[in-house]
């Protein structure tokens, strides 16, 4: 069976957190960093968390969220406190990302950071990839990009906060296209992308096999769904 489907940009996150969900190995010690796209992750987890961001566009900004609470680290499927980001082999870091391209048909991605240090990228991300953790970097295609740009802080003007462009060199891009088969077995293919007003920033998909419409009605659930704690 094929069908043609239009997600939201809520929508996207909604599936790819959701298929996240299923993925995970819930008894891993799991890092899940600040991003619009893991509070979704938190909701399907039945976590809901205010202002989980670090980085944040809005207000026609690059705008910085000072008020963001600790970073959530979950054991056993539960959250733990740790007093340091002490990330090993076994453990699991997700981190969202800003940009999305393809080269050779492989996915990357990257994400701004405002601060001088990198911010999560600089300070979490190398180590989880240093000591050799499994990373999943979730992110949809409506942060895709036509290739990669080092963009540096090193500029005259910004509308907001001056940020970089750091690319990731370790770890799974985790798009739409693998939840739709982590999630209902879908082979997906992106055809088209936009939309107006409460559709702005939607990817239309073109999905296959035998689960299309447990997909479709996914779709119809929570497209309209933007979480209130963003």
């Amino acid at each position: 069976m094929k069908a043609q489907i239009l997600l939201t940009v809520a929508g996207a996150k909604h599936l790819i957190a959701k298929a996240l969900v299923k993925k995970l190995d819930l008894n891993k010690r799991i890092y899940i960093a600040y991003g619009s796209t893991n509070i979704y992750l938190l909701h399907h987890l039945r976590i809901n968390l205010p202002n989980y961001m670090a980085g944040c566009n809005f207000e026609h900004k690059l705008n910085v969220n000072n008020e963001r609470p600790k970073p959530v680290v979950l054991e056993n499927g539960q959250k733990i406190d740790i007093k340091d980001f002490e990330i090993g082999g076994d453990d699991i870091f997700i981190k969202g990302a800003n940009a999305l391209w393809y080269e050779n048909g492989t996915k990357h991605a990257a994400v701004l950071a405002a601060d001088e240090r990198g911010g999560t990228f600089g300070n979490f991300y190398i180590k989880a990839a240093c000591r050799g953790a499994k990373v999943i970097i979730p992110v949809g295609h409506e942060k895709l990009i036509p290739f990669y740009y080092p963009a540096t802080q090193n500029v005259n003007y910004a509308t907001g906060n001056k940020v970089a462009l750091l690319r990731f060199f370790y770890g799974d891009v985790y798009t739409e296209i693998e939840a739709f088969k982590d999630l209902f077995d879908l082979d997906a293919f992106i055809i088209a992308s936009g939309g107006i007003l409460d559709t702005q920033g939607a990817v239309i998909f073109e999905i296959t096999g035998k689960r299309v419409i447990e997909a479709v009605d996914f779709a119809e659930e929570f497209n309209d769904k933007i979480l209130e704690n963003l």
